[in-house]
């Protein structure tokens, strides 16, 4: 019986989902993707994920901290962008600060408000 209620528990456990923030990319096009973020004092923006047509990234991982993300992605089937600007750069990036960006080496750029509404985990699609 013992190892039947191990067995069971392992099951259980090795199911929990997981939470994150996810962006997926639901156009017919590859996109590029970036997250901001605030983390303590200070804001960090993240990315330059390629993504697949059908394929996401997960840009946070774990339980969501903040209300709010910020993200900024880029296709040929358009762009998602907004009016809070991060740094940035268009390779693989991790980066402490929203200020002096060019001074810094980076582009700047809006990136879109997303409210998650305190969920520990998200899932936002990029769409046509």
């Amino acid at each position: 019986m013992r190892p039947l209620i191990v067995s069971a528990l392992m099951v259980l456990c090795g199911s929990a989902a997981l939470a994150d923030f996810e962006i997926c990319n639901e156009t017919s096009n590859e996109a590029f993707a970036s997250i901001g973020y605030k983390d303590g004092e200070d804001w960090v923006s993240e990315g330059w994920w390629t993504l697949q047509p059908d394929e996401c990234a997960i840009a946070v991982v774990g339980d969501l901290k903040n209300r709010y993300y910020y993200i900024r992605a880029e296709s040929r089937a358009g762009n998602w962008t907004g009016e809070y600007t991060f740094c940035y750069q268009r390779d693989s990036f991790s980066i402490r600060g929203d200020k002096d960006c060019t001074l810094r080496g980076y582009k700047t750029g809006g990136f879109l408000k997303v409210d998650t509404g305190n969920s520990l985990d998200w899932i936002h699609q990029l769409t046509d």
